[in-house]
């Protein structure tokens, strides 16, 4: 069964993971069964909106829809409550892109719709400090 995008388009622009309600872990991207104690009493859970660069690499050749962005940065961001997100990293000087800069989650076009011309959202990171 296809997912309609209008019902879970707050999760373009807000980082909705999940909340394990019997040993309180967080996840990102949401799971439906705790990876740490088993449990399937699992809730939405917004997660913070910073944390820090953990490795990055600079892309030359992104995937087809992305060309107009190269080269940019994707990089794997620990957020404050310890969920990794694989994320872009926008807006920021090449010298501040390193591993332990600290990020923030903006959000920002990702792309747009070649049929519909819709312009698509999402959340990426930019360097804070």
């Amino acid at each position: 069964m296809a997912i309609q995008a209008w019902r879970i388009k707050d999760r373009y622009y807000r980082l909705i993971g999940s909340r394990c309600q019997e040993c309180r872990t967080e996840f990102f991207p949401p799971v439906y069964t705790c990876r740490h104690c088993g449990s399937e009493i699992i809730k939405d859970q917004e997660m913070p909106k910073e944390g820090k660069i953990m490795t990055y690499t600079r892309l030359h050749e992104p995937l087809p829809g992305f060309e107009a962005q190269a080269p940019f940065y994707l990089a794997v961001v620990m957020l404050d409550n310890g969920a990794r997100v694989l994320t872009q990293v926008v807006d920021s000087p090449d010298e501040s892109v390193k591993t332990g800069a600290r990020v923030r989650a903006t959000v920002r076009r990702a792309k747009v719709d070649g049929d519909s011309g819709q312009i698509i959202y999402g959340y990426k990171f930019i360097v804070i400090s």
